[in-house]
């Protein structure tokens, strides 16, 4: 019977020994499933983060690229309608001529388009405070008076022997054709340094003053009174006219050194214009 119980006992202790295996496995596998979800649930949070990070940073260089664009973009605030952006040349008549009241004398006796008399009257004054003090050569013209000396000069050379044909082929290498020229709109001028014209009384306009002081001088700061060098070197195929370093157009201060900081034509920047 002592027996029995004893092995009664042994079979209980067994019994109990292996519970306490499979709960301590059990224990064991609970904590390996707990450290898994928690490291899938760090790893989704990362992800989480990692997202938003990246999503933020997008949209912070987004917006500094757009910053920076806005703040680049200097181009003026022109309108093709503005009396300034009217465009006359060899290959552009003019429309209407201005009226004699929109023009006004300067100091000089020349007309001039009286909104641009302030403008040229400071860049005048910040020549002569530079050393070269400006001679004008040529400003307002009519239509009626571009033709008189058109013909005039037509008659001449076919009094030489050129037929009329030549004759005038030969005038628009010098003269404008009546209508097309920008003296037209009284806000273009010829102008040149004191020196210059004292000592070329036979050839003032003569694209050499371009490489004097102060043709050097009227290049670098006419922009900042509204005044460009209309037609540059070597942009001929655009202006059809040649290099004319004593030709300034008035278009505004905005206007002149923007086109004259990117090295356009004012062709050229009119049709920047209307692009935008």
């Amino acid at each position: 019977m002592k027996k029995y119980y004893g092995i009664m006992a042994a079979a209980s202790f067994f019994v109990l020994v292996c519970l306490s295996v499979e709960i301590g496995k059990g224990a064991v596998m609970n904590e390996a499933a707990s450290a898994q979800n928690s490291r899938e649930e760090n790893q989704t949070s990362t992800s989480a983060a990692q997202s938003t990070t990246q999503s933020t940073i997008q949209t912070t260089t987004q917006s500094t690229e757009g910053t920076s664009e806005s703040q680049t973009d200097d181009f003026p605030n022109v309108s093709l309608d503005d009396w300034s952006m009217v465009l006359v040349g060899p290959k552009y008549k003019i429309d209407q001529e201005i009226s004699q009241s929109g023009l006004s004398k300067l100091s000089n006796g020349y007309l001039v388009d009286k909104r641009i008399v302030s403008a040229y009257d400071d860049l005048a004054a910040a020549a002569k405070k530079a050393g070269y003090p400006l001679v004008m050569v040529s400003a307002y013209r009519s239509v009626a008076y571009q033709r008189k000396i058109f013909d005039a000069n037509v008659d001449t050379l076919m009094a030489r022997g050129e037929s009329k044909e030549a004759a005038e082929k030969t005038t628009k290498l010098t003269f404008t054709e009546p209508g097309y020229s920008e003296h037209h709109t009284g806000l273009a001028i010829d102008v040149v340094d004191q020196a210059w014209y004292q000592d070329h009384t036979t050839d003032v306009l003569d694209h050499r003053f371009g490489d004097t002081e102060g043709g050097k001088w009227i290049q670098a700061h006419a922009r900042e009174y509204g005044f460009i060098v209309r037609y540059p070197e070597g942009k001929y195929d655009i202006t059809q006219i040649d290099y004319e370093p004593w030709h300034l157009r008035y278009v505004g201060v905005a206007a002149a050194t923007y086109i004259e900081e990117n090295q356009l034509t004012f062709e050229e920047f009119i049709d920047q214009v209307k692009e935008r």
